[in-house]
């Protein structure tokens, strides 16, 4: 490979969690953060990136939003680093880690995989590192909706109403309030009583290896990346773009890499530009890129 894993090892050595370094520091309990399904630890736009550490292709945004801290609200711990990776390589990841930081580090990393994985957030935000998989993310974080255009289509076709006879008219609402009941019971399982542990602590950053896994964005994996709370996003791929440039938007819904995160503005700004006049609309993606990437070549 090109060094991407190492790269990220060496990023986050340089700069572990402030909050974990605090508590070891002064030996008290991790420092706690609001607890809100609904709403990001901040947004930034394209003037408002740092990057560090190098990879392949690794995309990052750093974002600090202010955090309400009402007495009323739930606590969420402040943990470090959560990587997010295949399977296949989850071991790769857990062998680099215990191979390339040497003792002094302190580095301490947890593989959350299996069925006997933690239920407590709090152990979650004990360790510096946590490794998982697509899959337990997918199972674990409340799922983001989809995007503004197939939610526009889902509501023309839910409200269309055919010159069927009335009965047919019955069995069209009954269907549909079928329909309806499940979408509740969806809604319902995406809310925050339901959220399990990787949902239920505020990341300092996360890291998505083989980010290629969520280029689709109508998939319930890439949702559930979507919804992680971090303070710092990492997206790490050798192939960004496999299939078309809609590809990229899930990077940057997950990147929260505004306004390009928001799917009209998307299309408006890049995907419809290009699909003219692919020069000039592959100039413009070329800068928009130039901001977040880091390219490394063989």
């Amino acid at each position: 490979g090109l060094g991407k894993t190492v790269s990220m090892i060496a990023l986050i050595l340089m700069e572990k969690s402030p909050s974990l370094k605090t508590s070891s520091e002064k030996t008290v309990d991790v420092k706690p953060e609001p607890l809100d399904l609904d709403e990001d630890d901040g947004t930034m736009g394209p003037g408002e990136l740092k990057q560090t550490g190098n990879s392949e292709c690794s995309i990052g945004t750093k974002s600090f939003g202010s955090e309400s801290t009402t007495s009323t609200c739930k606590r969420r711990p402040a943990a470090g680093t959560l990587v997010v990776c295949p399977t296949s390589v989850l071991r790769q990841w857990a062998e680099e880690l215990q191979n390339k930081v040497s003792a002094k580090a302190k580095l301490s990393v947890l593989v959350y995989h299996g069925s006997n994985r933690t239920r407590d957030p709090d152990e979650l935000a004990k360790y510096d590192v946590v490794l998982t998989t697509y899959s337990i993310v997918s199972m674990e974080v409340p799922k983001q909706p989809l995007v503004d255009q197939d939610d526009e289509k889902r509501n023309d076709e839910s409200e269309g109403l055919t010159s069927d006879s009335f009965s047919g008219k019955k069995r069209k609402h009954y269907q549909n309030d079928k329909k309806n009941s499940k979408k509740n019971k969806k809604v319902a399982e995406n809310s925050e009583p339901f959220a399990r542990p990787l949902a239920r602590v505020g990341w300092f950053r996360v890291i998505l290896d083989e980010a290629q896994s969520i280029k689709n964005h109508r998939t319930q994996v890439a949702r559930a990346c979507w919804g992680l709370r971090a303070k710092r996003r990492w997206c790490l791929s050798g192939t960004p773009i496999q299939n078309a440039i809609d590809d990229l938007y899930s990077y940057f819904r997950f990147l929260r890499y505004d306004p390009y995160a928001v799917y009209k503005s998307f299309c408006t700004t890049i995907k419809n530009p290009i699909s003219r006049s692919p020069t000039t609309g592959y100039k413009k993606l070329q800068a928009v890129l130039q901001t977040i990437m880091l390219r490394r070549t063989k």
